[in-house]
This record gives structure tokens, sequence and C-alpha cells, in this order.
């Protein structure tokens, strides 16, 4: 590999953000119900014979839904759902429908990806929502600077070109999930696990490099259309790193 090539001489530019779709009309309970059985029909036929649909000031969740044994449903949406599209209300019913009892049945999704991604920080901020459990700590590490890896990454593989994210480390020393990007809140998060001298600065900067191909890339699509998080255009760019075979052997035996 060229030690200055940039992803940016290689690939096309960063994936725009996603405009948001102005919303048809305002959803109502009642309309977001005849959704839902509309989805039911196809996805759950004979198992939803009634449906009461209620939106929250969630922190963090989009929705929730339970369906009782009588066939009776509660759905809880986000309160941003009332302004969505109605495909894209439409969509989360089928999302959601779609899974559970080891079933998983592909639907389209690309009104829902488009409305949620373009979701302001704001809307998980309003009154009255509950405080969720802390995941991420916006703080200095105590060994390493997860503000130097990610200007070192920036500037070796994206040529100083990608907008900096939030950087966190994990609450804890995580070994299970070692790093994690979120696209809705472009906040990358490195386990503390990390924060260590036994752990070499570049084992560090390719956790930052393979977090930030998920901001690079975004979320792409298989042919059965699911979502790719980890596909093959992501793992060939990802064996780019430099001394990629090397850094794989240091987390194999942490």
């Amino acid at each position: 590999m060229i030690a200055e090539q940039s992803l940016f001489d290689t690939l096309p530019g960063l994936t725009p953000e996603p405009a948001p779709v102005a919303p048809s009309a305002f959803v109502t309970e009642s309309r977001a119900a005849q959704l839902f059985l509309n989805a039911a029909q196809t996805h759950r036929p004979g198992k939803v014979r009634t449906v009461r649909i209620s939106f929250h000031p969630f922190r963090t969740t989009l929705y929730t839904y339970k369906i009782g044994r009588l066939g009776n449903a509660h759905v809880k949406f986000h309160m941003a759902f009332r302004r969505a599209p109605e495909l894209a209300v439409a969509q989360a019913c089928a999302i959601m429908l779609s899974r559970g009892g080891g079933r998983r049945t592909n639907c389209e999704r690309d009104a829902y990806d488009t409305f949620v991604r373009a979701m302001p920080p704001t809307d998980f901020e309003l009154p009255g929502a509950r405080r969720g459990r802390k995941l991420a700590l916006s703080k200095p590490g105590r060994v390493h600077s997860l503000d130097e890896s990610f200007d070192r990454v920036n500037r070796r593989y994206f040529k100083s070109q990608l907008a900096k994210p939030e950087l966190c480390w994990s609450p804890v020393r995580a070994r299970r999930l070692l790093g994690s990007y979120h696209e809705r809140k472009d906040r990358l998060i490195i386990s503390q696990l990390f924060d260590s001298p036994r752990i070499p600065a570049q084992v560090l900067d390719f956790l930052m490099f393979h977090e930030l191909l998920h901001k690079f890339l975004g979320v792409g699509r298989r042919g059965d259309g699911r979502r790719s998080v980890h596909g093959r255009e992501f793992r060939e760019i990802e064996r780019q790193f430099e001394n990629y075979d090397q850094v794989q052997q240091f987390l194999k035996k942490l």
C-alpha cells in the first residue's frame, strides 16, 4: 500500500446525508393502527386482532411492540413518527412484524431508513424522556487519545477530509464489543480495554479505522435487501490498513 494513498483517491466521495422526506400528513393513532393491521395481514396473518398505538418521547428507542395471546397488540412509537411519511410508518410496522420467533422476512425499508437517519438529535431530548444507561464517556483517555488516533487515521487514510464524529470511550472494559459507530448520533465508541499501555497505538488506530469506515461507507444492502454492515467492499478496504495481519493476530490474543 502507498503510504500517502487516501481512500478519497480510490473511492467515490462520502455518502451524502439523506435528505429529509416531507411527511404526507400528520400520522394519527388510528391511521398508524390501520397501517400496522395492514402489515400484520402480510407478515403475521391471523395473529393480530386489534392494535393500540401510542407515541412517546423516547430517548433512544424508535418503537416497541407486544402482541398478546389473544391477538391484542400494543405498539409504542417515538414521538417523531407523528410527522413521518406514511410509507415510513408502514415500513416500520412491517419491519417489527417480520422478526421474532426465529423468523425473519425481508421487507422494504428505504423510506424508514431515510426518515430515521434524518431525525435530529433534539428528537431524543424531549421533555419527559427517561434517561437511558450511560453508553459512552466523552473524556480523555488515561494512556491513549482518541482525538490523536482520529487525526492519524484521518490524515493517512482519508486525506484529512472525514469530519470528526463524537469520540467516546465505553464506560467498561468491554471485550466482546470492541468498538461501534452510531450513525444517527455520529458517535464513535471504543472499549476502554484499549486505553492501556499494553495496547500499541497502531492497534487503537485500526479500531478507529474500522469504525470510521462505517461512517465513510454507510450501511449497504445485500442482494436480498438485508442490511450489510461488513460487506465485501468493507472488508476489502479494511485490509488496506497498514500491518493488517499483525494487528489481527494481536487482537486474537486479547
